[in-house]
């Protein structure tokens, strides 16, 4: 069956530049990245505060603002991918048991429904399912707004720039490694004074997602972490969590300016050593790009996009073909006049009698090159019903027969007219005998036979000549 709402709607090439956007309130950094023979280079990068917050501000109005921003970098590139931070997102956790990728969707939509004090319609729901225990997945969902989703493509399209991902900055910097992979405490202090987020990865996926007020100023202004406090929700925070991840998680990396980094990573290691977490202040690295003292989250959400990767949470549903687009915006409404539903119709039979085509020639030439190895197969199956009678499951036959051969007369004085063979091993033979000695004389051979017992001599007609009737047992082997 042709799919005709689905046509044009096959994944695109991957873009030779992406530019890259990490946003968190007004705070702003971007690295455009370009692909080379060797990987990337990265073209321009800046970082900015606007005057406005994204979530709060007058779209149009920061859409301006950040299309200022890049001029002034000399940015032109229009594709663009956007790493939110987590406090943007609603997050909530539950089990489930393994089950088909259909019947997930529909329970963890139940889920969504249930943990999320909102309307489920109104959200756009991105998860994350990791392996817990054998039967069982543990899922992370993470929802944002559908209002605010619209907001940020309205931003973007007033910036004069083409959204092709959604995500979130500390997913962007921890991405869930392979089920089988140590899991990773992951903690995100930005690029200044600001929430700490924090994220479990394992089980090849998200277990936790979260963020929390770490960080103040100090009388003079400066921000100062709160190690004791970080300390405090990352217990609480595996306190909350199943076997077997709440005993089992003791690595810890940080990732943000090294100021704030560094000695976060310290103080941690002075609190939570003695319970055996492993801490350090992490770098972040970006696959194709030379390395660099300290790469932007930007610069990793392009690297991304460029090697058409998916992001562990993906908030921007997929565009609609053009024909779809096209139906919903001609199906209601004035615009829909009979030269519409005319044009749209036969569109639609000139597409469907195009890609029939396409298929016919396609499975055309397919057959080409299958029709050599279909002849072969019929040839060794013709091979396989003319030579089957002869193979190990009829052989039982052929030695019973052989003998019964070795014990009637070569003179052909004891002749067989009828020979039945049952599943149990007995054997009727039926024929007829010039006398009854010559009869007799064949039975005794063949009760001399190995594998042959119970012989038995059911009745007989007549006396020369004479028809006999036999049964025996047949104890052998099969045939040599």
């Amino acid at each position: 069956m042709i799919h005709f709402l689905k046509l044009g709607s096959r994944p695109r090439k991957a873009p030779q530049a992406v530019l890259g956007l990490s946003w968190e309130g007004r705070r702003i950094e971007g690295t455009l990245l370009r692909r080379t023979p060797g990987g990337f280079q990265k073209a321009a990068d800046f970082q900015a505060e606007l005057s406005l917050d994204i979530d709060s501000g007058d779209p149009e109005t920061v859409g301006k603002e950040l299309r200022a921003q890049l001029d002034q970098a000399g940015i032109r590139e229009r594709t663009c991918a956007v790493a939110l931070s987590v406090s943007s997102f609603l997050v909530t956790q539950t089990e489930i048991p393994v089950l088909a990728h259909a019947d997930a969707e529909s329970l963890l939509q139940l889920e969504a429904e249930k943990g999320f004090h909102a309307d489920a319609s109104t959200l756009q729901v991105a998860y994350s399912r990791c392996a817990r225990v054998e039967g069982s997945q543990w899922v992370t969902l993470a929802a944002l707004p559908q209002t605010r989703l619209a907001s940020l493509e309205r931003l973007m399209g007033a910036a004069r720039l083409k959204l092709v991902s959604v995500s979130s900055n500390i997913g962007e910097l921890q991405a869930p490694s392979d089920p089988s992979s140590e899991g990773v405490i992951a903690l995100n202090l930005g690029s200044g004074p600001g929430p700490v987020t924090l994220q479990i990865t394992a089980g090849g996926g998200i277990v936790a997602l979260r963020s929390f007020e770490g960080v103040t100023e100090d009388p003079s202004g400066q921000p100062v972490l709160h190690a004791d406090s970080v300390a405090r929700e990352i217990r609480i925070t595996l306190g909350q969590l199943p076997e077997p991840w709440s005993g089992s998680l003791r690595t810890v990396r940080i990732y943000g300016p090294g100021s704030l980094s560094e000695p976060l990573a310290e103080q941690l290691s002075a609190r939570l050593a003695v319970s055996g977490f492993r801490i350090r202040a992490q770098s972040p690295e970006v696959p194709g790009l030379p390395h660099q003292p300290a790469p932007l989250i930007s610069a990793i959400i392009a690297s991304r996009v460029l090697v058409s990767g998916v992001a562990s949470l993906e908030f921007l549903p997929p565009k609609p073909s053009v024909l779809r687009q096209f139906l919903v915006r001609h199906a209601q409404g004035p615009r829909r006049t009979v030269w519409t539903i005319g044009g749209a119709v036969t569109a639609v039979v000139v597409v469907a009698f195009l890609v029939q085509q396409v298929q016919l020639s396609l499975l055309e030439s397919r057959w080409a090159g299958l029709s050599g190895k279909v002849r072969e197969l019929e040839r060794i199956q013709q091979d396989l019903r003319q030579y089957r009678p002869w193979t190990p499951e009829s052989s039982r036959g052929l030695a019973i027969l052989e003998a019964l051969s070795s014990a009637f007369p070569e003179n052909g004085s004891v002749t067989a007219k009828v020979i039945e063979i049952r599943e149990s091993g007995e054997v009727v033979c039926s024929g007829t005998a010039t006398d009854s000695p010559a009869f007799l004389a064949m039975s005794a051979r063949l009760s001399a036979l190995p594998g042959v017992s119970k012989v038995h001599h059911d009745q007989s007609r007549g006396a020369s000549p004479m028809q006999f009737n036999l049964t025996f047992v047949w104890n052998g082997g099969m045939a040599r």
